[in-house]
């Protein structure tokens, strides 16, 4: 079959990274279960492949992922962008119906369970994708109560690599920090970054992070570029170590997934005074990331209180409408989201003056030279990083055997964020069965961290829940 030639440059170099590697003896994956050579990893992806194919599924089925940080996950992705297989990532942190939920989503007839290193049968029937040449499909919170599917194609996938490689200011071999699970696509910048450079990326389990040594790990693996959200580079700084004196390699820090603000920008300056200092901003649906810029000393003592998010990359253009929202246009705009027709005629636009897709992100911005980006003008949130729609976690609740009535709400910071999620419930349940039933549908950073029990839900002047009361007294109780 005669490939485009942006996928045949693509398959080309994946040919050449993964089976012929530059520095075949230099450590590639550090991960929680092994760390591999570049030169074995090229042949557990092959061996990968092979035990792949004794699942005799026709080329285009996608294949579900399910894992946590281990270095064989990270070579299951890597296999399978190398062979053209559609992947869908699912952390282990996701409850086992999640799992099956988004299996039968992506009508995938299997998943790969990394510890056990087995492909086990789904029970769905499985059928090859509408979308030819996708690289992965990522799945995120969604407003109607279940997650939506992100289509992403190669040629986006393909862009974002070369693009990562030439502007995110990389050393020329780079160890990368990952620490966010692979079915965050922020984990994809480290992980493309890796193969577009032949570097070494440094895995990061849940309970790695949380011992009292992980920077030593940081350490001993010489990082040299740190990747994460603002809140998980603000919580490192309460550890003396997060600093230049003990972390010498490290050069360069790349945020996004929320909104970078002075003060932390200000502390790292002073940790890591020769650090350079990237902020990035992107929703999933255009692949990971759309801007990036160096936050400089004079970006930083300007007067505006809002960090950039920078300029657009390559054969991609930012429109803002009247209403202020920001609006994607280029090649890595998604190819749509799974069998969801509906959403994709409101999300996905198309002009005959434009050579790409666009993309309707509901974030809110302006241009001022630069690009600012300025919160939402729907319920989509950010908590740490993760995505997360209220009206799915509403949903979940109503859908709950015992409650009558619910009114999910994010409690903002004073400087902006969200501190934490609070529920109010009509029902007799007790909170903490709240909890643990919605645990076993949702990830545990959706679940609320207050739930709060109502007789009634108060009204305001004109019929409608009155959420700034509630917003009250989630704060005082």
């Amino acid at each position: 079959m005669n490939l485009h030639p942006e996928l045949q440059e693509l398959q080309d170099f994946l040919r050449t990274a993964l089976l012929s590697p530059a520095r075949p003896h230099q450590l590639a994956i550090s991960g929680s279960d092994d760390a591999l050579t570049w030169l074995q990893l090229s042949v557990a992806a092959t061996d990968w492949a092979q035990r792949y194919q004794q699942c005799q599924q026709p080329a285009g089925t996608p294949v579900v992922l399910y894992g946590h940080q281990q270095a064989e996950f990270a070579v299951a992705i890597y296999s399978c962008m190398l062979h053209n297989i559609p992947y869908v990532p699912v952390d282990c942190i996701y409850p086992k119906e999640r799992l099956k939920e988004i299996c039968q989503l992506a009508n995938a007839p299997y998943y790969y369970d990394v510890v056990t290193r087995q492909f086990i049968a789904t029970g769905e029937a499985g059928s090859v994708l509408d979308e030819p040449n996708l690289a992965y499909i990522m799945f995120t919170s969604g407003s109607t109560g279940k997650p939506k599917g992100v289509q992403i194609g190669r040629e986006s996938l393909w862009h974002f690599m070369k693009w990562v490689r030439e502007d995110f200011s990389l050393p020329d071999i780079p160890v990368l920090m990952n620490h966010a699970v692979f079915s965050f696509d922020l984990s994809l910048i480290p992980l493309l970054a890796n193969l577009a450079t032949g570097g070494h990326i440094v895995l990061n389990a849940k309970e790695d992070i949380a011992a009292e040594n992980w920077l030593e790990r940081l350490k001993n693996n010489g990082v040299s570029a740190w990747v994460s959200t603002p809140s998980f580079a603000y919580q490192k700084l309460l550890s003396p170590q997060f600093s230049s004196d003990y972390l010498p390699e490290l050069s360069v820090f790349v945020f996004i997934g929320e909104v970078l603000n002075k003060a932390l920008v200000k502390q790292l300056r002073r940790r890591f005074p020769q650090a350079k200092i990237l902020n990035s901003y992107g929703p999933t649906e255009a692949t990971i990331a759309t801007t990036v810029i160096e936050i400089t000393d004079e970006i930083l003592h300007s007067e505006n209180d809002l960090l950039p998010v920078g300029t657009m990359m390559p054969e991609s253009r930012m429109e803002i409408t009247a209403e202020g929202e920001l609006i994607i246009w280029g090649k890595n705009v998604m190819r749509g989201y799974l069998g969801l027709p509906q959403e994709n005629a409101e999300k996905l636009l198309s002009h005959e003056n434009e050579a790409y897709r666009g993309y309707r992100t509901g974030d809110l911005g302006y241009e001022d030279g630069l690009l600012y980006c300025q919160g939402r003008n729907d319920s989509q949130i950010k908590l740490n990083g993760y995505r997360i729609e209220i009206n799915e976690i509403e949903n979940r609740l109503l859908a709950m055997s015992g409650i009558s009535e619910a009114v999910v709400l994010p409690l903002m910071k004073s400087g902006g964020g969200v501190l934490r999620i609070a529920a109010f419930c009509v029902t007799g349940l007790a909170p903490e069965t709240i909890k643990t039933s919605l645990s076993k549908v949702i990830p545990p950073y959706m679940v609320p961290s207050q739930i709060i029990i109502k007789d009634t839900l108060p009204l305001n002047p004109n019929g409608k829940i009155d959420r700034k009361l509630l917003d009250t007294q989630a704060r005082t109780n």
